[in-house]
């Protein structure tokens, strides 16, 4: 099974697994980690490598962060250097809830990188404007003609 790993600010990760897991359940080989006020990121950064490693069985670990750039993402990046030759991780940035739904409940059935691309269009479909979704001149003239 394809490991999971949400590496955030704060307790972001935790609370969207905790989330997830509200609607899909109980998982198991997914891990969070959290960056607070004070940490190093050389420290940070042997954390996720360390979490890496503990969540890998074989079929790799999609990681997700949430802001490219950051620092959760940063210490991600240099672990994948780290990796590159011996180990299959992948990494999303800009998690979200879509996105750690679709990985967790598709990671049994897709490989790292089709979960990967599952994961980023889920993301990214997840995102929408609610008034116009909802009030659109098309919705409207669906709901008055009762379609």
């Amino acid at each position: 099974m394809i490991g999971v790993l949400i590496v955030t600010h704060g307790d972001l990760g935790k609370e969207l697994l905790y989330s997830a897991e509200l609607i899909v359940g109980k998982q198991r080989n997914v891990a969070t980690l959290g960056l607070f006020h004070g940490d190093s990121i050389d420290g940070f950064s042997e954390k996720v490598s360390k979490t890496i490693k503990e969540l890998e069985e074989g079929e790799g670990v999609l990681v997700f962060v949430d802001l490219y750039g950051g620092s959760p993402s940063n210490a991600t990046a240099l672990n994948m250097k780290k990796f590159f030759k011996n180990m299959q991780f992948e990494c999303i940035t800009g998690v979200n809830l879509p996105m750690v739904l679709e990985a967790l409940m598709l990671r049994s059935s897709y490989n790292l990188k089709k979960l990967k691309e599952h994961c980023i269009e889920a993301g990214l479909l997840g995102i929408k404007d609610l008034y116009q979704q909802l009030y659109s001149e098309e919705n409207i003239k669906k709901v008055v003609d009762g379609r």
